[in-house]
């Protein structure tokens, strides 16, 4: 049991909240079916994480956990030099865990949380090591695809490169997408449901 409750708490510590990672997945069917997890991207290039998972009760202890997380992310504020992330909500209510954290910005959820998350223009995308030889289609038409030459030439937008198998909330509208990622009706949102070790790719403005 004390395994099962160190694997659960680390889980929850690092919002490790894309598929795979010990069984625990999202719905996985992509699309706009509801799921209480969610990341969003602000407008000031912060990242805001809510996790919620269900846990049976003896398998974790809300006090110890919620101590546990503001240790993990002190530990990374000291390492990082700044208030980079803020603990906002660790609770638990009949065997949810609710956990919602602040970033402020894409590289620190990336490397909080051992994740692919980089959001920035192409050039910065580029720059970090991406590959950006893909080719993407339109979310309002699927027929419409573009390449790297079109997606640098493109005004204003930027791109979304990340592994994470939940719904990620963009700070605007998703214009195109890659294989296996799916955009809500008002492209304002998406899903990834590929291969963990696959990569998404959202150009958005």
């Amino acid at each position: 049991m004390k395994s099962s409750f160190i694997k659960i708490q680390k889980l929850i510590i690092g919002a490790l909240i894309f598929s795979g990672m010990l069984g625990i997945v999202s719905c996985g069917k992509g699309g706009e079916e509801e799921n209480p997890s969610t990341i969003t991207m602000e407008k000031d290039g912060s990242v805001h994480a809510r996790i919620v998972e269900n846990f049976e009760k003896e398998y974790y202890d809300a006090g110890e956990l919620q101590q546990s997380v503001l240790e993990q992310a002190a530990s990374y504020n000291r390492s990082a030099g700044s208030g980079n992330i803020a603990v906002e909500k660790v609770e638990s209510d009949e065997g949810t865990i609710t956990v919602e954290m602040t970033y402020a910005g894409a590289q620190d959820y990336a490397v909080f949380n051992r994740a692919v998350f980089f959001a920035g223009t192409p050039g910065e995308a580029e720059e970090a090591g991406y590959n950006l030889n893909v080719v993407l289609s339109g979310v309002k038409d699927v027929q419409e695809t573009v390449g790297k030459s079109d997606i640098f030439a493109m005004e204003g937008c930027k791109i979304l490169i990340t592994n994470i198998k939940e719904g990620i909330s963009l700070n605007g509208k998703a214009l195109y997408v890659s294989e296996y990622v799916t955009a809500a009706s008002d492209a304002r949102k998406i899903w990834y449901n590929g291969d963990e070790h696959g990569l998404a790719y959202v150009v958005y403005k």
